[in-house]
């Protein structure tokens, strides 16, 4: 037998080992290759829309890829652990270290070959749903399906690289180790897991200092508290699983009520030693959910507060604002918009005010508009009605995070000072007119002379159900050809779905991206539940034969499935919790409904997770105690 077919055989003899990882591999080569599908796609290539689309892919691109190189790597560091009794055979039995290594570098890229050919496979059989499901994202035409002959050589370079790489690196590790090191494997006596008091009060200070700013900070501090509490909570979940789980449990086996109470024996002793054997997998595992869990929960919380952020910015269906004293453009312009509306069959109310721009005494620069003005804008939109005496003036300030910059103003040139009699927290303009925006009785803005600047708005009031975004888009392409400089026109309709068109591409990409991480991390607990599998048969089996009942096994084992599976995913729902309450003072953004939606999924689908592979391995206990 020739070293190649042994190499061969031991992949057959290991499937179970090797299905998860092989899986895992095949879907990030099926994402990536369809990622490569969809950029180097003549039609955007060629046409130049949605440039945004193919970054936000080549973007994924990478992220993928990187994270690949770390998934392989741990991959197969956790295969070589578990066959270190098989290779110390091997060396006991005068087989050489290059041999050693010649072997498991074959089976390495055996492994590597045929998940590269399934996932290009794979992405070939599903590239054309996923063209179809991307460019009705965008809302483009349908992509035709093409030869994608550069995204199968750069999935292929990329790939066969990386376990190129991956494989040498593997295999000169296990050429280091010892013979008696590998004979002995996971068999040595371990100490018994012991944890610092600093390390495990430092993990809980951590956490509860990060927890803390992220509820407390608001608006812009978010992003300064960032990069600080994102490494707080990383450094102190790894001292939670490394030291402060170690001294929780400690702390339950010296409660002797609690110890000694039916199968929690066999518990408690095993779980220290799992805790601390497993805690570097709890890590990865949650960080990794963390991020994918945050990823979606903000995708799909900033998707669902787009219409009210628009609705609020834009209370009319359709703007116009006149920044020159071109009055003749003006006409011309609302004409070409009054045309279309009347084409469409659109009824509408016109709304033509004036936004003035004066200095303060200060420096400032303050916009005004005239009392009689806004009351027109203000009854079209149902606000209550308005009245001031002179000297004072109300003030339309919608930034509510922001206090008021001043309660009184004084127009340069004149020896009026206005006084704030009421804020008005609804916007009647589009943002392009700055704020505060002051309302003041007609004949005192008159009183203060020849403004600045002054800004001609016109609004069309129309039924909601009237105001599309195809209309929108209608205008603006007959306003492109017109004179674009002075003027500024926006339909909220449109607007709002120019957005989702980015933000849906964005949660398109997103949800690939995460998947890919979901199944990574779930590929994390199954090779560290079979790397230790032929311990626990062991274990089980001895246990077994001192009177443990089959009710007893599945128990025990039951309780130390759901830690591995669930532990992890519990801390990043926590943690993603924290960060998503975060984003929401960044942002103002509701996105508990959408974060509560994701979590629930999540959880679904470890739930499934859980319960497909607790049948596999109970099954496994089982036949090696003899119970079934």
């Amino acid at each position: 037998m020739t070293l190649r077919q042994f190499a061969f055989r031991n992949v057959s003899r290991n499937k179970r080992t090797y299905a998860a990882f092989f899986l895992s591999s095949t879907f990030s080569v099926m994402i990536f290759f369809i990622y490569a599908v969809f950029i180097f796609h003549p039609a955007i290539r060629n046409s130049g829309f949605n440039w945004s689309a193919v970054e936000a892919m080549t973007v994924a691109e990478y992220i993928v890829y990187v994270f690949s190189i770390f998934f392989v790597f741990y991959s197969f560091s956790a295969f070589l652990k578990s066959r270190k009794r098989e290779f110390g055979v091997l060396i006991m039995h005068g087989m050489t270290y290059n041999q050693l290594r010649q072997i498991v570098f074959i089976e390495s890229m055996v492994i590597g070959f045929a998940s590269i050919a399934a996932g290009l496979a794979a992405g070939m059989l599903f590239a054309k749903l996923f063209m179809m499901i991307g460019a009705d994202v965008m809302q483009m035409s349908p992509l035709p399906y093409y030869m994608p002959s550069k995204a199968i050589l750069l999935t292929l370079s990329a790939f066969v690289l990386l376990f190129l790489v991956i494989s040498a690196f593997t295999a000169a590790f296990v050429r280091a180790s010892k013979p008696i090191d590998l004979l002995k494997g996971g068999a040595k006596p371990k100490p018994e897991p012991k944890s610092s008091v600093f390390l495990t009060i430092t993990a809980i200070c951590l956490l509860l200092a990060g927890y803390i700013i992220s509820f407390l900070v608001k608006g812009a501090t978010v992003v300064f508290a960032l990069l600080p509490v994102t490494i707080m909570v990383i450094i102190g979940t790894y001292f939670l699983y490394t030291q402060l789980s170690v001294f929780v449990i400690r702390t339950l086996k010296s409660n002797r009520s609690v110890f000694l109470r039916k199968t929690n024996v066999l518990v408690f002793s095993d779980m220290a030693y799992r805790m601390k054997d497993n805690a570097r997998m709890f890590f990865l595992v949650t960080i990794v959910s963390t991020v994918a869990i945050c990823a979606m929960g903000g995708l799909m919380g900033f998707l669902e507060t787009i219409h009210k952020q628009i609705s609020d910015a834009y209370p009319f269906a359709y703007n116009y604002i006149q920044t020159t004293g071109d009055v003749g453009q003006a006409a011309d312009q609302t004409k070409i918009i009054e045309q279309v509306l009347k084409e469409r069959g659109i009824r509408y109310d016109k709304l033509s005010v004036h936004v003035a721009n004066f200095d303060s005494i200060n420096g400032q620069s303050l916009n005004f508009i005239r009392l009689s003005e806004y009351s027109k804008l203000a009854k079209a939109l149902d606000y209550p009605v308005l009245s001031l005496q002179e000297n004072e003036a109300a003030i339309i300030w919608t930034m509510k995070d922001r206090p008021l910059p001043d309660h009184e103003w004084s127009v340069k040139g004149t020896s009026i000072t206005l006084g704030m009699k009421q804020t008005i927290g609804k916007a009647v303009t589009p943002p392009i007119v700055d704020e505060p925006l002051l309302i003041v009785q007609d004949r005192m803005l008159d009183s203060f002379g020849n403004p600045k600047n002054d800004q001609l708005l016109t609004a069309y009031d129309t039924d909601s159900a009237d105001s599309t975004a195809d209309t929108g888009e209608a205008i603006a392409g007959q306003l492109g050809y017109a004179q674009t400089s002075g003027f500024w026109f926006a339909a909220p309709a449109y607007l709002e779905e120019q957005m989702k068109r980015t933000y849906n591409l964005m949660l398109f990409v997103g949800l690939f991206v995460s998947c890919v991480f979901f199944v990574a991390s779930g590929s994390f607990l199954y090779f560290r539940l079979f790397t230790d599998l032929n311990d626990d048969k062991m274990k089980y089996s001895s246990i077994t034969k001192i009177g443990l009942t089959d009710k007893e096994l599945e128990k025990v084992a039951n309780l130390q499935l759901a830690l591995l599976f669930f532990v992890p995913l519990a801390v990043a729902l926590i943690h993603s919790s924290v960060a998503l309450y975060a984003l929401h003072n960044l942002f103002h953004s509701p996105v508990i409904h959408s974060a509560i939606t994701v979590c629930i999924v999540f959880l679904a689908a470890q739930f499934l997770y859980f319960l497909l592979i607790r049948a596999r391995y109970l099954k496994h206990l089982k036949q090696s105690a003899g119970l079934v």
